[in-house]
């Protein structure tokens, strides 16, 4: 029996969520294996997926079918998680010299040419979530005044501990017992690195977690070396490079470690590798034969950061975003597996994932990651009326304008 056009319609909207739920569900299996690592083929494949559905839904929806609210808010969902799954991997803290990597992927052009579509197709109006309640907005608005008079201050200018004129004995004593407080010739205030002083660190190594280190080193470097030596088979030190990596690929299998049941909530970064050689999740870190090179963020990227992490952890579970909300939850659960914690969920959670929700439901805090608009937050926030000026800031922003050119910034240039 032949399909009206409706049904075949229906059949392709049905082939397409299939696809997307099998895409997404690949997608997190091969994260979890790699122990959090990006795939940008597989997520710019899983975004193209969810415009195409989108693309399909808007026809449904011209056709005036009854369920019209409820396709409308599938594809405001589908939309604005496929724009969030792009900015996650353009966001990502990468080596200096692979920015531009995922601009120049193939992928990344097809899954742009399919947002301009949905663009041009009137979707624009899609990728404006719901307008907050005053409570959303009130609590919100409490989190980020908050988080700013909490962890943004004046710079530190007591001078550290000099033991220059300490006796040998004490000098030694305090040297070994306190190794990351106390150093000889300490680095006198200001502290940090300010604006303009950004430093450019390279080296031959980096630390993963053990899971991402053999998933790399089996699925990216030994590839590559294999390719390169079957163009030159005679090249002694290619197969020497291969026969080091294969030794420390089999030795890294062999590891066997006891991951921490609660994590240690230390500064991200240095002390967390330095003192511990785990992640804050409690996978052991172990280096690869990986050149990088890293810019040095600044005292201001770094206040902006903590600010961004504490607010997320102060909305997760409190009813404002309903998509951190689902993740807490399922954090808290056992189907979160074994990296799940019900006693200390919010520090669980990945905070640059629930930025980039937050800032798309509520498009003020943008500012938290643009150096000038971060500066003037932090004026209003530490003004008298500083919580009632962010709730007034937070509505404005909901606006369909400026949601627009969030959405019209992103097709262009997600960057």
């Amino acid at each position: 029996m032949d399909t009206t056009p409706r049904d075949s319609l229906s059949i392709q909207i049905e082939r397409l969520r299939a696809e997307q739920a099998r895409q997404e569900l690949e997608l997190r299996d091969l994260e979890e294996k790699a122990g959090g690592a990006r795939d940008v083929e597989a997520t710019l494949a899983l975004a193209e997926a969810r415009f195409t559905l989108c693309l399909a839904l808007m026809k449904r929806i011209a056709a005036r079918s009854a369920d019209t609210e409820e396709l409308q808010n599938e594809v405001s969902q589908c939309a604005l998680s496929a724009v969030r799954l792009v900015e996650g991997l353009l966001t990502e803290t990468i080596s200096e010299d692979q920015r531009g990597i995922i601009q120049a992927h193939p992928a990344y052009a097809r899954f742009r040419s399919r947002m301009e579509e949905f663009v041009l197709a009137g979707g624009i109006g899609f990728l404006q979530p719901p307008q907050a309640n005053a409570r959303k907005k009130r609590a919100l608005a409490r989190a980020v005044s908050s988080a700013i008079r909490r962890l943004v201050a004046v710079d530190d200018m007591t001078p550290a501990l000099d033991i220059e004129d300490y006796p040998p004995f004490v000098r030694k004593v305090l040297l070994a017992l306190f190794p990351v407080m106390i150093k000889e010739h300490p680095e006198k205030p200001p502290y940090g690195i300010n604006e303009g002083e950004e430093i450019l660190s390279s080296s031959q190594k980096m630390k993963l977690p053990l899971s991402q280190a053999i998933f790399y080193m089996e699925n990216e470097l030994l590839p590559e070396l294999e390719a390169k030596l079957a163009q030159d088979p005679g090249s002694a030190d290619l197969q020497e490079e291969i026969g080091r990596l294969r030794d420390r690929l089999d030795e890294y299998k062999k590891l066997r470690f006891f991951p921490r049941s609660t994590p240690v909530l230390l500064e991200n970064g240095y002390y967390s590798e330095a003192m511990t050689s785990y992640t804050t999740d409690g996978e052991m870190l172990v280096p690869i034969p990986l050149a990088v090179s890293i810019r040095s963020g600044t005292n201001l990227d770094r206040m902006m950061e903590m600010v961004r992490m504490d607010v997320v952890r102060r909305i997760a579970g409190k009813g404002v975003s309903p998509a951190l909300d689902a993740e807490y939850r399922r954090l808290r659960s056992i189907s979160s597996g074994p990296r799940g914690n019900s006693r200390i969920t919010s520090m669980k959670i990945d905070t640059a994932w629930g930025y980039r929700v937050l800032k798309q439901e509520f498009p003020l805090l943008a500012r938290l990651s643009d150096k000038k608009g971060f500066q003037e937050l932090v004026k209003i926030a530490k003004s008298k009326s500083g919580e009632a000026r962010i709730e007034a800031l937070i509505g404005e922003s909901q606006s369909r304008e400026s949601l627009a050119s969030l959405a019209l910034g992103s097709a262009r240039d997600p960057a």
